[in-house]
């Protein structure tokens, strides 16, 4: 009888196992998940390569797509179930381990954006030889021997802010010759800027807790890893110099956290989105001679950053005409040009311009309602900078998986679940979507983008809004 006991217990605690796995098993199978990317997509191997490999080149058909498909919806699964058990995490157990996480992430090839590659260049433009990255292209140094890895960009100036550049300058003056070590310094940056928003985040919703969700949905989250470590992307320094900002902010220290978030455009130039939106509030809390205080030295003060990150690379004028190039001629994965391929499948020839325009004027609408409601005191700031940062991702004339980072932190200090399922939802969607403009559409589609457009888009964008309406339902 007592054995008979001993077994129905034994079964018992394996069903409890796997019907509520604990979260070291979770962990577990989630390291071992990022260690099979760094096995199945190294970097070394393929460091030199030219043509820069992707995610087909790796996965070089529809099967072995799928099969990385299924991979990525098992890492956000285990990251949905593991979020949900650590309830009692430390911020130093948080931060190891997302470190374990990442390790084997900083040996994975970039394998859904190679832009990588273009910080190394754009760094030795200034390292290397002297110049500015806003003025000279890298192929304006023909004997340069890494000038094949800069593709279809080597004639291109840099769309990035001058923060940014003296990074990629600082990184290539250490490894100059060095391709496969500069590279790993910058997913080492980009890894340690991580873990820096990790702490922010902790800090502005659960310095007083014992565990801040908010931090283990952003330090976990499988998209985040493959954009800031794997492909090193260099979005993590805007957020990261915004989340400092809004830290100070709360600390009733207004002016020097504005001047702090005032630095994130100059390392990329959307972080201006979201300012204004912080000012305006701000501004709202001061009372008589602070608020002109405020003003006078929050503003005056931005200038003076600005002028001082440009001074080492000559005017920003060379800046803007790169990002109105950008803007307007390269387009691709996006709402607008959805609009386009559509109405083209149906004998129509729409005007290109016209509708970037009738975009930009609903961008432009949201952006003045969201500043009206801001001042008013009606909305938070950070929910602002969260609306804004969608609003442009829905009607840029590009998409880029990558966007999607941006309204993510915003939707998290919202507090809000149903946001928050909404933000988690579109940055899976969006690393799932390469796989429709790249796999389904070349084996599956004949190549097509109007239809991989008409899969892709209400696919990446359209699900995230719609599921999230399903569940508040």
């Amino acid at each position: 009888m007592r054995k008979m006991e001993d077994k129905i217990t034994s079964h018992k605690l394996q069903l409890a196992f796997f019907q509520r796995p604990p979260l070291w098993a979770l962990i577990l199978l989630m390291a071992l998940g990022y260690g099979l990317m760094a096995v199945w997509f190294p970097l070394h191997p393929h460091v030199n390569q030219v043509p820069l490999a992707d995610i087909r080149t790796f996965t070089p058909s529809l099967a072995a797509g799928g099969a990385y498909a299924l991979l990525l919806l098992a890492l956000f699964g285990l990251y949905a179930l593991a979020a949900r058990r650590a309830a009692n995490l430390s911020l130093t157990q948080l931060l190891l381990i997302t470190l374990l996480f990442s390790l084997p992430l900083l040996f994975t090839y970039p394998i859904n954006a190679t832009d990588i590659y273009r910080y190394f260049l754009r760094g030795r433009v200034s390292s290397v030889y002297g110049e500015s990255p806003y003025a000279a292209p890298p192929n304006q140094f023909s004997d340069d021997p890494y000038l094949p890895f800069g593709g279809e960009w080597a004639d291109q100036t840099s769309p990035y802010g001058p923060l940014w550049e003296m990074t990629a300058a600082g990184i290539t003056a250490v490894a100059p010759d060095n391709l496969y070590l500069s590279l790993l310094l910058f997913k080492g940056l980009g890894l340690l800027l991580h873990l820096a928003a990790t702490v922010l985040i902790w800090k502005v919703t659960g310095y007083r807790q014992v565990t801040s969700e908010s931090a283990i949905l952003w330090a976990w989250n499988p998209a985040l890893l493959l954009t800031f470590v794997v492909d090193a992307h260099n979005d993590i320094l805007m957020l990261c110099l915004l989340l400092l900002g809004y830290w100070v902010m709360q600390r009733k220290h207004l002016t020097a956290g504005f001047l702090l978030m005032a630095l994130a455009p100059l390392a990329k130039p959307i972080g201006l989105l979201p300012l204004p939106f912080f000012w305006l509030a701000s501004w709202r809390e001061q009372k008589g001679r602070a608020r002109w205080a405020y003003t006078a030295v929050t503003i005056l003060g931005s200038i003076l950053l600005a002028w001082l990150a440009f001074l080492p690379f000559g005017s920003p004028l060379e800046l803007a005409q790169r990002l109105l190039y950008e803007a307007s001629d390269v387009g691709g994965f996006s709402i607008p040009v959805l609009i386009i391929l559509g109405l083209r499948e149906v004998g129509q020839n729409p005007s290109i311009p016209l509708v970037i325009n009738l975009a930009r004027g609903v961008f432009v609408g949201t952006a003045v309602w969201l500043a009206w409601q801001t001042m008013r005191g009606k909305l938070p700031p950070h929910r602002s900078a969260a609306v804004i940062f969608l609003a442009y991702i829905f009607t840029a004339f590009s998409f880029r998986i990558w966007y999607t980072t941006w309204a993510f932190p915003w939707l998290l200090l919202a507090q809000n679940q149903a946001r928050r399922r909404m933000g988690i939802t579109l940055l899976l969607t969006a690393q799932l979507s390469v796989l429709i403009y790249g796999h389904l559409r070349v084996y599956a589609l004949g190549g097509s983008q109007t239809l991989a457009h008409l899969i892709g888009v209400p696919f990446t964008l359209g699900l995230p809004l719609l599921w999230n309406m399903k569940r508040d339902a």
